[in-house]
């Protein structure tokens, strides 16, 4: 890929997920994060919680298999054990009436526990309907200040299966399932990857081998996370340059999808919660993370003669010299033509024996 491509990337990629963290505009109003056992979406979350401080922005946690009240919330709902949803959404619309914000984002820790209560048979909940309600903000009339527009985040594990009782009714056979129909309704959707993992994939790759299984796809009997192999390069990371990668894809109100890779660094405890520092994007490509970076013969040239203590280009007086020069092959192309075929021009010179004789024959 070119340096000029991975400019155009970096400035409207790095613009994007800029928005979609800091939830501006209302750029997805729905984005499903999938997460697993070897890289849970924990670190992610507590992006958006912190993003959603410093913007002013009121962000309402549904709590179904998180005890403790994570920090920095607004409004913490536990939901552990509630399979109605009625006493869900006037919790979250009692709340989002009383905040005078006029943006706001509900977080769900795990949307699987819900999908897993609406794959139940008998079971009254409609997770569209629902997802749908909390979407939605409250009347106006219900408070003074106006409503806030409201973007739902919410936590998919892979990992956990869900109850397959329901498929084995004639009704349930031709439903989606939760996962699809999720991915469906999404505007965003992030999936996460363990830094480690990728690196020896790439690893493998590099050596023409292929890429080790982890975790439940080894296949293993009581493995459920991987042992992950600390590489030489891992070890050598810099703190900053350890954390999650991010694969991320958005889809536009015009129908064009955006799918990029995204790195998002372990930020430290003591990080200012004020001040120009607070502010600054630490998310980048991942193409600009040192062990992924691109070979130097992807970039470009004119960048690698940067360095150089001599100039190996022309200047414009060199150029047009060069230009002016007449080269043997014009002559022979002016007097013949095309029709005559090829013809050898030599000038005798003072050191050449001519012969007459020789020359007759």
């Amino acid at each position: 890929m070119s340096h000029t491509n991975l400019n155009h990337r970096r400035t409207h990629n790095l613009l994007l997920v800029s928005k979609l963290l800091n939830q501006r505009d209302t750029t997805s109003p729905f984005t499903l994060v999938l997460d697993n056992l070897e890289q849970p979406a924990k670190p992610l979350v507590r992006e958006y919680i912190r993003r959603a401080k410093l913007s002013k922005t009121t962000s309402v946690f549904l709590s179904f298999e998180t005890f403790c009240r994570p920090k920095d919330v607004d409004v913490f709902v536990p939901c552990f054990g509630r399979t109605t949803p009625d006493g869900i959404l006037k919790d979250v619309r009692n709340a989002l009436g009383k905040t005078e914000s006029k943006r706001a984002v509900i977080i769900i820790d795990s949307l699987t526990t819900l999908s897993s209560i609406s794959n139940t048979p008998g079971s009254n909940l409609d997770l569209v309907a629902f997802l749908s309600a909390l979407i939605q903000s409250p009347q106006e009339s219900q408070s003074q200040n106006p409503a806030p527009q409201v973007s739902l985040v919410a936590v998919y594990h892979n990992d956990l299966p869900l109850s397959l009782s329901s498929t084995t009714t004639q009704t349930g056979a031709y439903r989606p399932t939760p996962l699809l129909l999720l991915s469906y309704l999404a505007t965003t959707i992030i999936k996460t990857h363990a830094l480690s993992i990728l690196l020896t994939e790439k690893a493998a790759r590099s050596r023409s081998l292929a890429a080790p299984a982890f975790g439940l796809g080894e296949e293993e009997e009581g493995v459920i996370i991987g042992l992950k192999p600390k590489t030489w390069a891992s070890r050598n990371l810099k703190p900053e340059e350890r954390g999650m990668v991010l694969e991320l894809e958005h889809r536009r109100k015009s129908g064009r999808g955006v799918l990029e890779w995204y790195f998002l660094p372990i930020l430290p405890k003591n990080l200012p919660s004020a001040g120009p520092q607070a502010f600054r994007e630490v998310v980048t490509l991942l193409d600009d993370h040192p062990l992924f970076r691109k070979a130097k013969d992807d970039e470009d040239p004119d960048q690698e003669l940067s360095g150089m203590t001599f100039e190996l280009g022309l200047t414009d007086r060199q150029r047009q010299e060069r230009e002016g020069v007449v080269l043997p092959y014009f002559d022979a192309q002016k007097t013949g033509g095309g029709g005559e075929g090829g013809r050898i021009l030599y000038d005798l010179g003072v050191e050449d024996d001519f012969d007459e004789e020789e020359d007759e024959i």
